[in-house]
């Protein structure tokens, strides 16, 4: 449902700007980018209320600078656009800090364009900034009430921790044309280099322009110096090309064929290429009939459900002993041990990365209670040593054997820990278990 809205939003912020064909083809090119099509507008991700939230924040801003013919936008009627601005600026960074990279290019359009120069003589865009930190100020708190968490975790992606790596931000850009399709990514590409060299003289394309070039640049260029990115983080700031791209489109559509030719070549593309994906993550055919296809393994069993179709008794005693809880490896496995142990299980994560895990469940509440722990086959040396050290003493309980069409393509290992030590309940505000007493562990 927040796709349908975003959607519309697009198709109305690139009408205003251009026009209604324009919007018309902006609003074709978001559907057939598979990361928009696919990902955001069905996974569950931050970037579905995101991308609704920075459209409406657009929608808000195009309507001060570019006000509708015959529409009177008084003091009042900009004060008030100006703070629905903020508003939707603080929501969109309840979803994700990426907001504030949105709110840089605000700045900077305004900075850069005299009718922008105007405004920020004026209170209004002050105001606006006020209502986002108000509205994003419970993320606010709560980092303050925990260390500063997620604030160090995020920024810390973007500190120099190696040489600098200039290929790094092509691989970065490869990815981010992967997600968004060649045939999409190329004209989006081209639509922002023309606005570029158009520069602040045409205001409509600069806005767009400015809108996009924080995110896409950041995104692009941290994993030269930092740590690498995941392609999708700049898909929000791609969007904001679209209508640009979309007036293009339109203009070449009067004169030429092309446009049309794309528009249904991009679809067959995209339709083939997601059936292909679907019934392979399905049935797993491409691994199976070509087993030397995917080097380090099929990366669709990744989208099989962790199952226990028939668990042993003693698995089943455990879970259902009060007060005991579950243990998974890593941060990203929680979630599906949880799942298939089934709730109202409580679920630990015991290593030096729990993620938010470590605030859900603080392990200092579970010390002499006993665990179920779900090891990969990967993990049975180093992480299960690591975390048997954690309990009086492991057991094994079950081995779970599972996938798709009959075959076993995922093994995962059941112990009984017996008894949590206190040692590894907790070490500072936030529950985690840090490196320095993993090592201390690891000399016992």
């Amino acid at each position: 449902m927040l796709f349908v809205g975003s959607s519309w939003l697009l198709f109305d912020l690139t009408r205003r700007l251009f026009g209604e064909r324009a919007g018309l083809w902006a609003l074709l090119s978001l559907s057939l980018a598979a990361f928009f099509t696919v990902a955001a507008s069905s996974w569950v991700l931050p970037d579905g209320p995101l991308i609704f939230c920075l459209l409406a924040a657009a929608r808000e801003l195009i309507g001060l600078i570019f006000p509708a013919k015959n529409a009177e936008l008084d003091d009042g009627a900009a004060r008030w656009k100006w703070l629905r601005l903020g508003l939707w600026i603080g929501l969109a960074g309840l979803s994700k800090y990426q907001a504030a990279i949105f709110g840089l290019g605000v700045a900077g359009f305004l900075m850069s364009t005299p009718i922008g120069r105007a405004w920020l003589r004026r209170p209004e865009p002050y105001l606006a900034a006020l209502a986002a930190a108000l509205v994003v100020s419970p993320v606010i708190v709560w980092n303050a009430q925990h260390d500063w968490a997620s604030f160090a975790f995020q920024g810390g992606r973007a500190v120099p921790s190696h040489g600098l790596h200039p290929v790094a931000a092509m691989t970065a850009l490869l990815g981010q044309m992967a997600l968004l399709l060649p045939w999409i990514f190329v004209p989006l590409m081209a639509a922002g280099r023309e606005a570029l060299r158009a520069g602040p003289a045409d205001t409509r394309r600069w806005l767009c322009v400015m809108l996009s070039l924080p995110g896409v640049a950041l995104f692009t260029l941290t994993p030269i110096w930092g740590q690498a990115g995941l392609p999708h983080w700049s898909m929000a700031a791609w969007l904001f090309l679209m209508p640009v791209m979309g007036a293009g489109l339109a203009r070449a559509a009067d004169h030429r064929k092309w446009p049309r030719t794309w528009a249904v070549a991009s679809l067959a593309a995209l339709l083939l290429l997601w059936g292909l994906v679907v019934s392979c993550a399905a049935t797993g055919w491409v691994g199976a009939t070509w087993p030397r296809t995917f080097a380090k393994g099929d990366p669709t069993v990744e989208l099989v459900d962790w199952q226990l179709s028939d668990p042993a008794a003693s698995v089943v005693d455990l879970v259902s002993e009060p007060g005991a809880f579950a243990v998974a490896m890593k941060w990203n496995e929680g979630g599906r041990v949880l799942q298939m142990l089934g709730d109202p299980t409580t679920i630990v994560v015991l290593s030096d990365d729990p993620r938010g895990f470590a605030d859900i469940y603080p392990t200092a509440s579970l010390v002499g209670r006993d665990a179920v722990i779900v090891v990969k086959p990967e993990d049975l040396v180093g992480g299960l040593g690591r975390i048997g050290r954690c309990f009086e003493h492991i057991e094994p309980l079950q081995v779970a054997r599972f996938g798709r069409e009959g075959r076993r393509e995922l093994e995962l290992h059941l112990f009984a820990g017996r008894r949590l030590k206190a040692a590894c309940s907790q070490v500072g505000r936030r529950g985690t278990i840090a490196r320095a007493q993993w090592m201390a562990l690891d000399r016992r």
